[in-house]
């Protein structure tokens, strides 16, 4: 993708055809095309700009980490451009991964420990960690088995009394700072690039992966990113869904819903 700066306005998404949700019964392990062409494609793609507005733990994510005990191995699943992982060195050590192999590349560029995989299936020892994360990544799974599979593969990495904590948008924004604008749970939501200078639109077009358009009008490029928001009680289901877990607190912050939960128990591993 080249050259270009993303420039902040009042985001509006669009609903998503019910057509792009996978409906076939498949394997919680399989990448759904939504989730490949509007989660995967568009991370690749914006990956240096997306880096650029993400570059620290937000203050809750941050206090979480804070209260791990001293020496804690933390898995920050879904870890993006790295941006949580240097909170973890005040407490202990951070091992991250991310399907989104261009931030990745950030990751290693900036000396962490990192690997591709999907959420739902982490090639990480069960009972090995003491905390998890999951910090804005629910919210992209596009099926509830999936979302369901997102948090037991966190909770089987963790050893007994182990934390996680879990961030996802949800659909009532009116207290947030997002200016995200949801008017249906499964949505896209657009990621604009701005170019700079004179720009040959046409041939940039033609490299564009599915999720990309052109803005000429505004000389930028339009990701679509698939995003499922959450409704009230929605998420607390996937969380009661998963056995052996304790909901520590639930709580709204600036836009994102929240779980901090507690592994009381996993199952044995033969």
């Amino acid at each position: 993708c080249p050259g270009g700066r993303r420039f902040m306005a009042k985001t509006r998404s669009r609903p998503l055809p019910q057509e792009l949700l996978q409906t076939e019964s498949r394997s919680v392990a399989h990448v759904p095309d939504i989730e490949a062409k509007h989660v995967l494609d568009v991370y690749d793609s914006i990956a240096p700009h997306w880096h650029g507005t993400r570059y620290k733990a937000w203050p809750r994510v941050q206090a979480f980490i804070d209260g791990l005990p001293r020496h804690s191995v933390v898995a920050d699943i879904g870890c993006g451009n790295g941006k949580n992982m240097p909170a973890c060195d005040s407490v202990g050590f951070a091992i991250g991964s991310d399907f989104s192999v261009k931030l990745l590349e950030i990751c290693r560029e900036r000396k962490f420990e990192v690997f591709a995989a999907d959420c739902t299936a982490v090639p990480l020892r069960t009972g090995a960690f003491d905390a998890a994360l999951s910090i804005a990544v629910l919210h992209h799974l596009s099926t509830r088995e999936r979302r369901i599979a997102a948090i037991a593969e966190a909770k089987r990495v963790l050893c007994i009394g182990g934390r996680m904590l879990f961030y996802a948008w949800a659909k009532e924004q009116t207290s947030g700072r997002s200016g995200h604008v949801f008017e249906s749970a499964d949505v896209f939501v657009p990621w604009h690039l701005k170019m700079e200078g004179e720009v040959d639109l046409t041939a940039i077009k033609e490299t564009l992966p599915a999720s990309g358009s052109v803005d000429e009008e505004k000389n930028a490029l339009v990701f679509d990113r698939y995003c499922h928001v959450y409704e009230e009680g929605e998420l607390p289901s996937l969380f009661e869904a998963v056995e052996g877990l304790t909901i520590v607190e639930c709580y709204y912050d600036t836009g994102e819903l929240v779980r901090d939960s507690r592994a009381d128990k996993l199952g044995m591993a033969v």
